[in-house]
């Protein structure tokens, strides 16, 4: 009787704490990604943090210095973009409504190209054709996106609320970090035992790598990106390389930011630097993570290009943004440990080989 009664206990106790988890993660639902940013920021910054309570910072002031040029840098783009919203759309509703846009007659050299002039002329023509048929419906449904504008607008102005609440855990997460990766430790330690440490290892290495690969990756695409729109006397180029940091995370997504710098380059006549714009990012910008990401992500663990982008698509679909890197460390962690596994299991095999050899 008594080992039934404890049986008993402990099923009802398993009970009571998956009903007490499932009911943590509900009031923590509306939050999970915001404590993911954290983390990740957090993972990715935390040797800076580490060098400041080396100069005898308390954790409290180095977690504040830390803190503040990432909510800064982070925050600004989303603040400036909810400000001059509204701005912005009234503009483009009195462009589109009030302008004539008239697309550029062809340059005079492209029609002296041998072979291809006319034809080249004809897709000109055909190009600026199309431009005008956009324009016209753009106008026609202009003032009836209203309601979708302020759509737009409540979900720039959520995205806002998330990342200062992602920057407020930062805090906590820099200044109880340590404590947080011993309890982190710990329960590893119960459900893996001995492999603990390898196991985090492979976990560390490869969100290391992953972040690092498409951060850096993303970084220097975006200097590339200000460089050209400098050189093109592009307005706002420090805010337009901002947004194309962004955006670069996501592969062959630098498209959205400079095809419209291009076109809006034709529609002022400016033929030459819409062209340059156009090889800059095709021939050059869009090259560089065909080789830098696979160069920072090998230099910490051993993945396949083509699992790096069903990791990023994959988690995109699966995530949203932040599958952006949680969809190539689950793909690159697994991969690591399966790769683990098999030579463990390879030397366990020519071990015991070796034995029965000697025996």
């Amino acid at each position: 009787m008594p080992i039934q009664i404890s049986r008993y206990e402990k099923i009802a106790s398993l009970a009571a704490l998956c009903l007490l988890l499932f009911a943590c993660y509900q009031v923590l639902k509306p939050f999970i990604f915001d404590l993911l940013w954290a983390a990740i920021l957090c993972f990715v910054t935390w040797p800076l943090y580490l060098r400041l309570r080396d100069w005898k910072l308390t954790a409290n002031w180095a977690a504040t210095a830390m803190v503040l040029p990432i909510g800064i840098l982070l925050l600004t783009p989303f603040v400036a973009a909810t400000l001059t919203f509204t701005e912005d759309i009234n503009h483009l509703l009195q462009w589109l409504n009030q302008s004539r846009h008239v697309w550029p007659e062809a340059p005079a050299w492209l029609q002296s190209l041998p072979l291809v002039g006319d034809n080249a002329v004809a897709a000109w023509q055909s190009v600026g054709e199309d431009s005008s048929r956009l324009v016209n419906l753009a106008r026609q449904y202009a003032l009836g996106a209203s309601s979708w504008l302020l759509q737009q607008g409540i979900g720039l102005a959520g995205e806002l609320m998330h990342m200062g609440l992602a920057i407020l855990v930062l805090f906590f997460f820099y200044r109880d970090g340590e404590r947080v990766a011993q309890h982190v430790v710990i329960g590893v330690e119960r459900l893996a035992g001995e492999r603990t440490q390898r196991i985090l290892h492979i976990v560390r290495s490869s969100l290391r790598a992953v972040v690092y690969g498409i951060l850096g990756t993303a970084l220097v695409q975006a200097l590339a990106s200000i460089l050209g729109f400098v050189i093109a006397g592009v307005p706002y180029a420090f805010v337009l390389g901002v947004i194309a940091f962004f955006l670069m995370i996501i592969p062959a997504a630098g498209t959205v930011i400079w095809l419209p710098i291009a076109l809006w380059l034709l529609a002022e006549g400016e033929t030459g630097w819409a062209i340059f714009i156009a090889l800059w990012f095709l021939l050059f910008v869009g090259t560089i993570d065909n080789w830098l990401r696979p160069i920072l992500i090998s230099r910490e663990v051993e993945l396949p290009f083509v699992l790096i982008v069903f990791g990023i698509f994959g988690g995109l679909l699966a995530f949203g943004f932040i599958g952006v890197f949680i969809g190539p460390t689950l793909l690159a962690t697994s991969y690591a440990l399966i790769l683990d596994w098999l030579i463990r299991n390879e030397h366990e095999e020519q071990n015991n080989e070796a034995g029965l050899n000697d025996s």
